[in-house]
């Protein structure tokens, strides 16, 4: 289904006591005034066993079976009173380094804390995205919503789009405990949350690739294999 439209959902990935357990350390650092927090991962590493979990390295494996590293992470939350619209876009940048022009490589922005490029749409395409819903997240708490099929139309001009509103749209209600999983050039959107409800997401980013001439992932976490 991933090949085929762009996203997948995958109910029962994480037990309620696997939630629990991972909540349970947000509680402690208290997230609960910090509604986007990037390079979760790397600040919060004492979190990855319970994020890796047998069943996650399954699907990761079964999706790629050469994917050993993540390359991006960022908690979100949608609470009552930090509620926000996210309009249709893509992902079309990934985190860097350094910076190399290269061929392809293009609206390049830096600041202090990361280097932000548009890589080649081969780069992009080789990306997935898994999201961890650490909430039931439905339609009324921000569910997001993505257009079936449009991750083969490459990069998408957005505007030219919204006149025409091709494609299917299809609300990803999941459930605590489950993920979805998407890849980047899939049109996606959210809506306000209506029920003050939480929508704890963690979100991570896959790749097999190797980034060429000597650039480097800002986020690279290899994925070492579990001890039995």
């Amino acid at each position: 289904m991933l090949k085929e439209f762009g996203y997948e959902i995958i109910e029962g990935v994480y037990s309620y006591y696997e939630v629990n357990e991972i909540l349970h350390v947000l509680e402690s650092k208290q997230f609960e005034n910090r509604f986007g927090i990037r390079e979760f991962l790397n600040e919060n590493s004492e979190l990855f066993d319970k994020i890796f979990t047998n069943s996650l390295r399954r699907i990761i494996k079964q999706i790629s079976p050469n994917c050993k590293k993540s390359i991006k992470s960022i908690y979100f939350d949608k609470p009552p009173n930090a509620n926000w619209v996210v309009n249709w876009h893509q992902d079309l940048t990934i985190n860097l380094r350094n910076r190399i022009e290269l061929d392809g490589f293009k609206n390049w922005r830096e600041n202090s804390e990361r280097i932000v490029v548009q890589p080649t749409r081969e780069i992009l395409e080789n990306i997935f995205t898994i999201r961890i819903h650490l909430d039931d997240c439905t339609k009324e708490n921000g569910a997001l919503r993505v257009i079936e099929k449009s991750h083969k139309n490459g990069v998408i001009e957005i505007k030219d789009w919204i006149k025409n509103k091709e494609g299917v749209e299809k609300v990803c209600e999941v459930n605590r405990g489950g993920i979805l999983i998407m890849k980047p050039l899939t049109l996606h959107a959210s809506s306000r949350t209506e029920n003050k409800a939480n929508r704890r997401v963690i979100h991570i980013e896959f790749t097999d690739i190797e980034l060429p001439n000597g650039l480097i992932w800002k986020e690279e976490i290899k994925i070492k294999e579990k001890a039995v």
